[in-house]
């Protein structure tokens, strides 16, 4: 292969990727997308409603702009700035399809311990809260409702778009109950009972999730619970298997 044919483009852009990662999370935990909405607002609306500083209003927006994550009307002071149809669907609160979650997740938990990669990669040892003397993860998030919110938005996110494709593909009809066993927020039931109002739907999950049965008609969209029918709390591992 001939050497003037090859660009450092794509080390470069790995390299430097943090830069566009960061911005976006910070974006996401800032609540931006959702603040927007379906307006259009200038630069200094934005930056008096989310407190930032004006020196960095512009450079913040204008790199999500270029980044195809908002759109811009117009130049200088009187700019619009306003959601790309993406972020309008998957990062606004208000849509049901929101998967902004996860993003949240990554910014206030997993974006510090990927940071330890090297030192995973020499001892062997998890970079998680374990490091730091704190419980594990799952015990963690049971003792703590936000972070343990913040973590089924997350999860949710993500499984949303796969449940949805296994209620469309799989035929259910001849089926009369299902029982999804670590169900948290009842997610699968809810896609599977809207297709299939005829099947009773179960969701077996851990006690401490009892919580949420209160959520799932309000939080981030989710569909009433007009054919989620039932769930029920447990322990799925009473002890550890060795």
């Amino acid at each position: 292969m001939n050497s003037t044919s090859l660009t450092p483009d794509a080390i470069l852009q790995t390299g430097f990727g943090f830069w566009n990662s960061k911005v976006l999370l910070t974006a996401v935990t800032f609540d931006l997308f959702t603040k927007l909405g379906a307006r259009r607002v200038t630069g200094a609306q934005v930056g008096k409603e989310l407190a930032l500083h004006p020196r960095v209003v512009a450079d913040f927006l204008d790199a999500l702009v270029a980044m195809k994550f908002l759109e811009r009307e117009g130049d200088g002071a009187d700019a619009k700035y306003f959601n790309t149809p993406a972020t309008a669907l998957y990062l606004d609160h208000r849509s049901p399809r929101y998967i902004g979650g996860i993003l949240e997740m990554l910014n206030a938990r997993l974006f510090k311990y990927w940071h330890d990669l090297p030192e995973a990669l020499r001892t062997g040892q998890p970079q998680n809260e374990t490091k730091h003397g704190e419980k594990g993860i799952f015990d963690e998030l049971y003792a703590d409702p936000t972070k343990l919110e913040q973590f089924l938005d997350a999860m949710t996110g993500l499984s949303r778009i796969n449940f949805e494709a296994l209620a469309d593909k799989f035929d259910f009809s001849p089926y009369r109950t299902l029982c999804d066993v670590g169900g948290a927020t009842g997610l699968l039931s809810i896609e599977i009972a809207k297709k299939y109002p005829h099947i009773e739907c179960i969701s077996f999950h851990h006690t401490r999730l009892n919580y949420r049965r209160t959520c799932l008609s309000s939080s981030r969209g989710l569909i009433a619970l007009a054919h989620y029918k039932a769930e029920c709390g447990g322990t799925l591992l009473p002890r550890r298997i060795n």
